[in-house]
C-alpha cells in the first residue's frame, strides 16, 4: 500500500479531495505545475468512538495491506466480535467489497487461503458487490447492525432506511422453524439476536450489535448468554426458554409488520 502514488496537475478551486499546497510553497508551485503524490501512510476509517488494542489494529492495517494485490476489492471491513471482544471471539469477520464481475467463489476461496497462511489466523470472508451492500444497508437491519461497529479502509455512507416486509418476513422464517425443531445452541443465539435487531429496526431505535448483545444477556442470563455464544450444550428448560421469548417476539414483530 507504501507504494501507490499518482501525479497530478495541481489546479485552482474546491473540488473534492483536491491537493492542497502548502502557504509556503505557493510561490514555487504554481497552478498547472505537475506534482506526484505518495501514500506514505493509510489510516483506518472508523464507525465509532471505538477503542482497540495496538495489536489489533495493527493486525487489521497489515490484512488491508496485504489484500490491496487483489485489484477486485474497492474496499475492505472489519466487523464482529473480534473488534468490541477482548478474547472471546472464534474468528476475525471480514467484508470485502468488490467489482462486478469479479468471480466471487474463486476469490474468496483464494483469499482465505492466503490470509490463513499470512496470519495464521481464522477469518469469517463475505464478498459483497457495491450495489448489494448499498441495498442491504437500505432494508436489512442485521447488516446495519453488523456495520453498527466497524474498521474500514474507507469511510462507509450512511443509508436512509426502508422497510421490506417481505424481507423482513423472510428473515422471521429461521426463528420459526426454530419454535419446532432443535439446532445447536449458537443457532438459538443469532436468531435472538436477530429478533431483537428486527424489533429494534421497525421501532427506528440504534441497531448498535454491542447494545443487542446486552439486551439478549439481561432476557436470559450472563452465564447462559455465554454458553450458546460458544455453541455449548442447552438441555430441554434452556431451550423452552428460548422458544418462549423467540415466540414473544415474533409476536412483537408481526404486530409492527400489520
Amino acid at each position: 500500500m507504501e507504494n501507490i502514488k499518482f501525479r497530478r496537475k495541481v489546479s485552482k478551486g474546491s473540488r473534492y479531495n483536491q491537493i492542497y499546497v502548502p502557504k509556503e510553497l505557493e510561490n514555487v508551485i504554481n497552478v498547472g505545475d505537475e506534482v506526484e503524490v505518495i501514500l506514505l501512510k493509510k489510516e483506518l476509517c472508523y464507525s465509532t468512538k471505538l477503542k482497540i488494542s495496538k495489536f489489533k489494529e495493527n493486525l487489521i492495517k497489515q490484512i488491508f495491506s496485504f489484500l490491496t494485490k487483489h485489484r477486485e476489492i474497492n474496499s475492505m471491513f472489519v466487523v464482529g466480535s473480534f473488534l468490541f471482544e477482548t478474547i472471546d471471539y472464534n474468528d476475525i469477520d471480514l467484508i470485502l467489497i468488490v467489482s462486478e464481475e469479479t468471480n466471487m467463489p474463486k476469490l474468496k476461496n483464494q483469499i482465505y487461503k492466503d490470509l490463513i497462511e499470512k496470519f495464521n489466523q481464522k477469518f469469517h470472508i463475505i464478498i459483497y458487490t457495491e450495489k448489494e451492500l448499498e441495498d442491504l444497508l437500505i432494508y436489512d437491519p442485521i447488516t446495519i447492525s453488523i456495520f453498527s461497529i466497524h474498521i474500514g479502509n474507507k469511510k462507509l455512507i450512511k443509508r436512509k432506511k426502508m422497510i421490506d416486509k417481505m424481507h423482513l418476513k423472510f428473515l422471521l422464517m429461521m426463528p420459526k422453524d426454530l419454535l419446532k425443531i432443535r439446532l445447536p445452541s449458537r443457532i438459538f443465539f443469532d436468531n435472538l439476536r436477530r429478533l431483537e435487531t428486527i424489533e429494534k429496526f421497525l421501532k427506528n431505535k440504534s441497531l448498535d450489535i454491542i447494545s443487542i448483545n446486552g439486551k439478549i444477556k439481561n432476557l436470559i442470563g450472563g452465564d447462559l448468554f455465554k454458553r450458546i455464544k460458544m455453541n455449548e450444550e442447552i438441555n430441554k428448560k434452556e431451550i423452552d426458554l428460548f422458544r418462549k421469548i423467540i415466540q414473544n417476539k415474533i409476536r412483537n414483530i408481526e404486530k409492527l409488520l400489520k
